[in-house]
């Protein structure tokens, strides 16, 4: 998912100030001699979206690339060789957000901005299929081409040029690609985008039926278990895990423009009149904002714009925040009645009993990566070489929210050596995370 708009003075004036930048370090180029176990890591290949790009802070580029679970699994590991993935000199391709070179990283002002500026393929000359088939914006239909209601493979794919730069013509789809590698280890992890589109629209977009995603993983498999590969299945994160879904609430109420009424359990805003009511747009009707209601990362401008005076305070029914820019959650608990927040919590789940089903049925690695962001969002953040990088944009997230930074990247990457170890019987060391850069984007 690409994501251009800049975030707002509101959310990153707290955001910055906890960005510390690392010293310029060299990729971590030191690999272990590992025990396979079972597995055999001669030929090594993912396969996904996103996320298994290395698509970081709204762009594909080369230095975030270098840095993607993928390429660090297989830098593990001594036996792999040429890795190869579709590398994008930097700043990349979709408008990479990126810090002010010559302000201050903790200054308030020095927000994060698009650039106009665009980069090239770097190795598309190169005469097979890629190891990293990671196609930014790509759904699980994509990998095998097959049709579905609510999956338009051939509409995505014509509006989406990362399946040019990543297939090329090597072969129409990612599955036709992968056979042709001859894998004989892969990483799947798609899925993602066939629910976060539901999520980051505020539930104006559909999702996948899990009933066609069920068909549609079984299709893969299928074509996975073809190749005689030995693989490690990734599940899909928890909608509330993700900056873009719990970072403006948070930090609104740190800040003190907002505040949570005990008593009648609902948010309000905060105004020199005293606090008023704050009202949201749903499906249903507009509502009083409530515990389980979460403001995506789009409404940190829209905040923006109360506080400039170009958008009115949203404390009346008439002047609701609109739909898309919330994931209205359950009014009661337990949940009853309709929620966008509980559907896509509900939607992940289904999803994840099913990838969990593939990974036992076939004898292949689970990486609960649910569990894992679930963890470290409890927990406050991970500690990294003495320090705690908390789970928000700059710190293991990058600045668009949804994708990881290269040391969230590291996360990954570790919880997929586990599992695989666990699996397989194998031996790869995890990675030390406090070697790998933070990767801040800024201008030149």
């Amino acid at each position: 998912m690409k994501l251009r708009k800049p975030l707002s003075l509101l959310i990153l004036a707290f955001v910055i100030t906890s960005v510390n930048l690392y010293s310029c370090k060299d990729f971590n180029d030191v690999t272990f001699e590992a025990e396979s176990g079972s597995a055999d890591f001669t030929t090594v290949a993912a396969v996904g979206n996103s996320l298994t790009a290395g698509f970081q802070s709204s762009a594909l580029y080369n230095t975030g690339q270098r840095y993607s679970f993928p390429s660090l699994v297989a830098g593990q590991v001594e036996s792999v060789q040429n890795f190869e993935q579709p590398l994008i000199s930097d700043p990349g391709i979709g408008g990479r957000l990126e810090l002010d070179s010559s302000l201050p990283p903790t200054d308030p002002s020095n927000t994060p901005v698009p650039t106009d500026e665009q980069g090239q393929p770097i190795n598309a000359d190169l005469d097979r299929p890629y190891n990293n088939l990671g196609v930014p914006g790509s759904i699980l239909a994509d990998f095998t081409g097959q049709d579905l209601p609510g999956a338009p493979y051939s509409a995505r794919r014509g509006n989406n040029p990362f399946f040019d730069i990543v297939l090329r013509d090597m072969g129409a789809t990612q599955a036709e690609q992968l056979a042709a590698l001859n894998p004989t280890f892969v990483m799947f992890w798609l899925g993602n985008n066939d629910i976060l589109r539901y999520v980051t629209s505020g539930g104006t977009e559909n999702y996948l039926p899990p009933e066609n995603f069920q068909q549609l993983y079984q299709a893969s498999m299928q074509a996975l278990a073809q190749t005689e590969a030995g693989a490690a299945l990734f599940n899909i994160p928890d909608v509330a895990s993700i900056p873009y879904v719990f970072l403006v609430r948070q930090r609104l109420v740190q800040q003190g423009a907002i505040t949570f009424d005990e008593a009648t359990g609902t948010y309000q805003l905060v105004t020199p009149q005293g606090n008023l009511p704050i009202y949201i747009e749903t499906s249903e009707a507009p509502r009083v904002m409530q515990q389980n209601d979460f403001l995506l990362l789009p409404s940190s401008s829209y905040f923006a714009g109360i506080q400039s005076g170009n958008n009115p305070p949203p404390v009346s029914p008439l002047n609701p925040i609109p739909n898309n820019l919330v994931l209205d959650g359950p009014i009661t608990s337990p949940p009853t009645g309709a929620s966008e927040f509980a559907q896509a919590r509900g939607v992940v789940q289904q999803y994840n009993n099913i990838i969990a089903s593939a990974a036992s049925s076939n004898g292949y690695a689970l990486v609960d990566i649910n569990a894992r962001f679930s963890q470290i969002l409890a927990e406050g953040g991970v500690t990294i070489g003495g320090e705690t990088l908390r789970p928000v944009p700059g710190e293991l997230f990058s600045f668009d929210g949804v994708h990881p930074s290269n040391q969230g990247h590291g996360v990954v990457a570790n919880a997929a050596i586990n599992a695989i170890n666990n699996t397989f019987n194998a031996n790869i060391q995890t990675i030390d995370i406090s070697t790998i850069p933070r990767g801040i984007p800024v201008t030149n």
